[in-house]
Order: structure tokens, then C-alpha cells, then sequence
């Protein structure tokens, strides 16, 4: 199994001084409209629906009940959720940018939602 060649976080300094239009955090985050959980036994269950209705929900369960924290469930299935968004928003970016003008002299595409130059 081949490992990473360079730790997340200098990964994300480097990303960090780039201009160009790209997914963030902060921009998905933004788009968000409400998160909602659903617990059943020691099964946690997150719905993260976004502004435009869409929904995306992740999930989390400990591998022993003596290792259950409801807190620590409901983290980890937002954040399962949220890593679909980083997928389905990196794809509407991508779309938006490739039906922009080429031409130097037209506008920037839209990136509403999207952040520069920012750390993801």
C-alpha cells in the first residue's frame, strides 16, 4: 500500500496560495440549509440539506457499544456526509469553468458559492 508523499496540512499550504476558482469549506458551508440526525440504537445518521434542496446524509457507528458517544457519532457522520458535497461541488465548479469564455478580455466565470485563493 502506497502512502501519502506529503502530510494533509502542507498539502493544504500549498493549495492555500493558489488563485485560481476552487472548492472550499467555507463556500460549501455556506450553501448549506439545514443538518439534521437521526439516532437509532448506536446508529447515528446525518441529513445535510443544502439551499437548493439537494440532500447528501452520511453515517456513523461504533465497532463496540462500549466505544458509543453520541457527540463523536454525530461528528463523524457529518462529516461523512460533508465529504460528498466536496465531490458534487467540485464537479459544478468544474462545469461552470468549462462553458466559461476562453478570451482573455471576457468576464471570469460565475463563481458564486466559491472562495480564492483560500485553504480548504
Amino acid at each position: 500500500m502506497k502512502t501519502a508523499i506529503m502530510s494533509l496540512e502542507d498539502a493544504q499550504a500549498i493549495v492555500a496560495t493558489k488563485t485560481a476558482p476552487k472548492v472550499t469549506k467555507d463556500g460549501i458551508t455556506a450553501k448549506i440549509k439545514d443538518v439534521k440526525y437521526i439516532h437509532e440504537d448506536l446508529l447515528t445518521i446525518c441529513i445535510i440539506t443544502m439551499q437548493n434542496g439537494f440532500m447528501v446524509n452520511g453515517q456513523s457507528a461504533p465497532a463496540s457499544p462500549d466505544n458509543y458517544d453520541q457527540e463523536v457519532g454525530m461528528t463523524y457522520a457529518y462529516e461523512n456526509a460533508f465529504k460528498q458535497l466536496w465531490v458534487l461541488e467540485g464537479y459544478l465548479l468544474k462545469d461552470q469553468l468549462s462553458t466559461a469564455p476562453r478570451s482573455s478580455q471576457a468576464p471570469e466565470p460565475s463563481t458564486e458559492g466559491y472562495e480564492r485563493a483560500k485553504a480548504i
